[in-house]
C-alpha cells in the first residue's frame, strides 16, 4: 500500500513537470508580510498621507484658481486622516510655543512666521502657501501621534501632558522656514 502511494505521488509530480500547469500565476500566492512599524514610523506614515492629501487639495485649488478651499480642506484632512478635532493642531502649536517661551530663537521664529502670515493674508496669497506654512508644525503632530501609538489607552488630556513633557525635554523641535 505504501509503495502504491509513493508511486502515485511520483507520477503526479512527473506529469506536472512535463505538462505544466494550466493556470499561470499572475499574483503572489501570499502577501509579503511587512515588518512591524515602529511608533515613529506609524506617525510619519500618517503625516505622509496628510501631505499627499494636502498636495491634492493644493493642485485642485490651483486648477480652479480658488485657494479659499485649502483652509477648510486642511481641517477636513486632519479630521479624516488623524481623527483630530477642529483646531487641534493649533493647540499643539500653542503648547510648543508656551513651553518654549523663554527660548529667543523660538520666539523670533514665531514672530517672523506671523509677520509673513499677515503679509500673505493682506496680499490675498495665503491660500497659495498655506500648506507650506502649516507644514512647519508637522513635527509637533508627528510627536503627538507617536505618543498616541505608544499610549493607545491614554485620554487626549494625558497625551497632551506627555506631549508637553516631550517639548520640555527637547524631543521635538520646529525648524522655522527662512523664506516664507
Amino acid at each position: 500500500m505504501r509503495l502504491i502511494a509513493q508511486l502515485i505521488v511520483v507520477l503526479l509530480c512527473a506529469v506536472t513537470m512535463f505538462t505544466g500547469c494550466d493556470q499561470r500565476v499572475t499574483e503572489p500566492v501570499m502577501d509579503v508580510i511587512s515588518p512591524p512599524q515602529t511608533n515613529i514610523e506609524k506617525a510619519r506614515a500618517a503625516m505622509k498621507r496628510v501631505n499627499q492629501r494636502r498636495t491634492e487639495s493644493q493642485q485642485k485649488a490651483k486648477a480652479a484658481g480658488d485657494y479659499t478651499t485649502v483652509f477648510t480642506n486642511s481641517e477636513t484632512i486632519f479630521k479624516e486622516e488623524l481623527g483630530f478635532r477642529k483646531g487641534f493642531w493649533v493647540e499643539l502649536v500653542n503648547i510648543y510655543r508656551g513651553e518654549k517661551s523663554s527660548d529667543s530663537a523660538v520666539s523670533n521664529g514665531f514672530s517672523q512666521l506671523q509677520e509673513a502670515f499677515a503679509t500673505r493674508l493682506e496680499e490675498n496669497t495665503l491660500g497659495m502657501v498655506y500648506f507650506e506654512y502649516i507644514r512647519t508644525f508637522d513635527v509637533l503632530i508627528v510627536e503627538y501621534l507617536r505618543l498616541s501609538y505608544v499610549y493607545p489607552a491614554h485620554s487626549e488630556d494625558a497625551l497632551l501632558t506627555r506631549f508637553r513633557k516631550s517639548v520640555r525635554e527637547g524631543k521635538v523641535s520646529i525648524t522655522f522656514p527662512g523664506d516664507f
